[in-house]
């Protein structure tokens, strides 16, 4: 190994060493499937979805939901699931998320690692049958007319938050049950001709996190789907050469709290401004009521020390590591660099942090697969500022407090944005 290239190597153990926070550890996750009562294949229920529209933690929280979907309707039938899939933001608008290919969306490898998926639910919950897609059952005709189904069908009982109604269950324990008396009354078992299939509404934030089951069982949950690799090289390749180009100690892509401690000068930010923010100001923040809170964190922070080897007198700079879908020319990319420039801040995007074949790369990705990148940096960051109107930041807010705090301290995790890893 000492004598091959260094890079190679890092990005190689990085795609290897698997997730932040370790592997997928998978007992929890046999315990759920273990728990439910599967009928004979022959009753077999296959559960299809709505292709999921967003950015990436829409995209996962939909399709973690159509899983778990299916695993607890486990206990009403055996249930069967085809891979959930994506819908395609348009290339011209981005706030249009319904563009090309609504009817079947894109498959999961559109962001994830499809065998990762595949494997841990074969090797974890064997119970549950998984197919590819609707088309790898093209000989079942009983398959093509599906029983149409959303969560407001099953049952009428959602949380409020503050008098204000949400999407998430009440009683997710109930859910097999509410499923089968479903069932039962829109397609009697004397006029069901098996395989059914039942296809979900699109289901967005629809489990409470502390309902969901043990912390374990949702870290396992999320690491179900994994970044594909061709991205998280990338995001390796950035992270390597933020290392060597600021004379920051290398990382052990094998070790969280190594890597948190490599990277706790970095501050990841995530601004949202793109224009399907900007669309809906109604619900973001503006420009200057975002970056606020950021600016103010960042003057807070003292100035790093100067490089070895820097001349005398020379100052350190902060680092900040911008995750948007803005680029450099943009203005609101601009005025932030100028802004930090005053706070001796250096703002550093993804771009900035690839060599010329990786940009390459890069700009052959679509908006919401750039955004995969933006992702696995944060995780490694060491501190982590976000906008709570933002599910991509609490995406990154709810995995950081899974990999970086103690078991005790997930049961608050309110203030996840600020959680600095290493330091339990």
């Amino acid at each position: 190994r000492s004598f091959q290239d260094e890079k190679k190597l890092f990005v190689g153990d990085f795609l290897e060493s698997g997730e932040v926070g370790g592997d997928l550890d998978g007992s929890e996750l046999a315990s759920l499937c273990a728990s439910k009562h599967w009928y004979p294949e022959e009753k077999a229920v296959i559960v299809s979805c709505e292709p999921v529209p967003g950015g990436l933690a829409s995209v996962k929280n939909g399709a973690l939901n159509c899983v778990r979907f299916a695993i607890e309707i486990g206990g009403a039938s055996t249930a069967q699931l085809i891979l959930p899939r994506i819908a395609l933001r348009s290339v011209s608008d981005i706030s249009n998320l319904h563009g090309a290919q609504q009817n079947k969306g894109a498959g999961l490898d559109y962001m994830f690692s499809v065998p990762q998926i595949r494997s841990a639910l074969q090797a974890h919950c064997p119970q549950l049958k998984v197919h590819d897609s609707l088309d790898a059952l093209y000989d079942r005709p009983s398959l093509l007319k599906p029983l149409d189904l959303g969560l407001s069908q099953l049952t009428r009982e959602f949380i409020s938050y503050e008098d204000i109604p949400t999407t998430i269950l009440a009683q997710p324990q109930n859910l097999s049950s509410f499923f089968q008396d479903y069932l039962d009354s829109n397609l009697p078992p004397e006029k069901r001709h098996y395989p059914v299939r039942v296809h979900l509404a699109n289901t967005l934030f629809a489990w409470p996190a502390h309902e969901a089951g043990t912390s374990s069982l949702r870290s396992d949950f999320g690491k179900l789907l994994r970044t594909r690799d061709d991205v998280k090289a990338l995001a390796a390749s950035a992270l390597y050469n933020l290392a060597k180009v600021y004379s920051l100690p290398l990382p052990s892509p094998r070790s969280d709290r190594s890597a948190a401690q490599t990277a706790e000068s970095l501050v990841g930010m995530h601004l949202r401004t793109e224009k399907d923010a900007r669309d809906s100001w109604s619900f973001f923040p503006g420009y200057d009521d975002q970056t606020a809170y950021f600016f103010a964190h960042l003057e807070s922070l003292p100035t790093l020390p100067p490089p070895p080897g820097a001349p005398p007198g020379k100052k350190g700079r902060k680092l900040a590591y911008l995750a948007t879908g803005l680029t450099a020319t943009d203005s609101d990319v601009v005025r932030f660099r100028a802004r930090a420039a005053e706070l001796d801040t250096t703002v550093l995007l993804k771009r900035d942090l690839l060599d010329e074949t990786e940009v390459a790369a890069l700009n052959r990705l679509t908006w919401d697969q750039r955004a995969l990148v933006d992702y696995e940096i944060l995780l490694r960051a060491g501190t982590v500022l976000g906008i709570v109107e933002s599910s991509f930041a609490w995406d990154v807010a709810l995995r950081r407090a899974m990999a970086y705090t103690s078991s005790a301290q997930q049961q608050d995790i309110s203030n996840s944005f600020t959680a600095r890893p290493g330091t339990v």
